[in-house]
């Protein structure tokens, strides 16, 4: 098999794998189905704060296990703790069932956030193809959100089944992505035993905390996406209970859930096109500040044009996200320690949500979007004067 074909062999398997990986046919239904369950809306918010507390404490040993052991094998067992996590839910009756099942999704999304960026830019490398990166994970991150529409769209109506059967579906998807993980090449050469026994594990997380503490542009950009990240995720917690206000039921809010990943999709598929025609810092300023206003309309919004008008504007927003910032933060990562740099980047991003999620649960339903708006727009000012500082000091 000649190098171009293994390489285009693996890049195939590479993007039905984002396609698969994070197809969570229970996302637009959860919410509610914790709430059949009898959890409160702030019960419902602290879960959220609980996955991204584990998050926060696994991602970057994860991100070394990465490094070390194989980014395809963390890949797979990220898939493999999904089927558990789903499998505990569909039988979960209570809060700390459901802790357990968000901390097993936590731990899968640990093990495949960092691991798979960072394959896919070593795959590109070793074939001397780095600089094809940017317009490769704009592909990844289109087919990633197209499986998340699909999946959306197919909750809400499974749901109408049986609120819990997107739960086991989910599962299913998680099984086939497992097995895609495990056809991809091996990308780490087999380590001396004793990388089994956690030899030097520690010292190479430190190492990738230093590294993103020494270098002020890469720390800039986690703190850049640590905010925007927290108000894309938003999206999920308040989306759900915001619409139901409105009088949608599971299959329209599965359908408006759908249609908003099908746009960002369709939006970072081109997004290294937009790099290339606006630059990356007119993105990046006029991202954060378009998902701040959004979210204030959407707090005076009816169930009519406005409001669809309104979550077209964050559907753009967040298909420009990931595959602006990811190549950006690559850029600046100088180390082989790449998954756990970018662990590091997706630890600041879940303390983000973290902190958020519970904030808003003790809000309350009413007027939440305001303090979303608030937050976005809070950030974009601490972020320019961040970026001021920043500047300053280098020159």
């Amino acid at each position: 098999m000649t190098a171009a074909t293994r390489l285009g062999r693996n890049l195939k398997l590479f993007y039905a794998f984002r396609l698969l990986a994070t197809s969570y046919l229970f996302v637009p239904i959860f919410m509610l189905f914790q709430a059949d369950r009898g959890l409160s809306f702030f019960e419902r918010l602290a879960l959220g704060g609980i996955y991204s507390a584990v998050i926060i404490l696994v991602e970057v040993p994860t991100g070394v296990f990465a490094d070390r052991l194989g980014r395809r094998r963390s890949m797979m067992w990220g898939a493999v703790a999904m089927v558990a996590s789903c499998l505990l839910a569909t039988r979960a009756n209570g809060f700390i069932e459901f802790a357990i099942a968000e901390s097993l999704a936590a731990l899968s999304m640990a093990l495949v956030s960092g691991a798979d960026s960072a394959y896919l830019y070593d795959l590109l490398a070793a074939h001397d193809r780095a600089h094809e990166y940017p317009r490769r994970e704009s592909v990844a991150s289109a087919w990633h959100l197209l499986g998340s529409a699909l999946a959306f769209a197919g909750g809400g109506a499974l749901a109408l089944v049986h609120i819990g059967l997107p739960y086991l579906v989910t599962a299913g998807v998680a099984a086939v992505a497992a097995v895609l993980a495990c056809l991809l090449e091996e990308d780490v050469e087999p380590h001396d035993p004793a990388v089994a026994r956690g030899a030097g594990w520690w010292h190479q997380t430190f190492a990738a905390l230093e590294e993103v503490a020494r270098n002020g542009k890469l720390a800039w950009l986690v703190g850049y996406s640590a905010v925007v990240f927290a108000l894309v995720r938003a999206t999920i917690y308040v989306y759900q209970p915001y619409l139901a206000e409105r009088g949608l039921g599971t299959l329209e809010i599965g359908l408006l859930f759908a249609g908003v990943n099908l746009i960002a999709a369709m939006v970072s598929l081109r997004t290294w096109q937009l790099r290339t025609a606006f630059g990356d810092d007119k993105l990046l300023w006029g991202l954060l500040a378009v998902l701040g206003v959004s979210f204030i309309g959407l707090a005076s919004a009816g169930a009519g044009p406005w409001m669809l008008a309104l979550l077209f504007v964050q559907a753009v927003a967040s298909g420009i996200y990931s595959p602006l910032t990811k190549p950006l933060l690559n850029r600046e990562i100088r180390s082989e320690n790449r998954a756990a740099v970018l662990s590091v980047e997706s630890m600041a991003r879940r303390a983000a949500i973290g902190v958020f999620a519970p904030l808003v649960g003790l809000y309350g339903q009413t007027n939440v979007m305001f303090l979303c708006g608030a937050v976005g727009l809070a950030g974009l000012v601490i972020l320019a004067f961040a970026r001021m500082r920043l500047r300053a000091a280098t020159s």
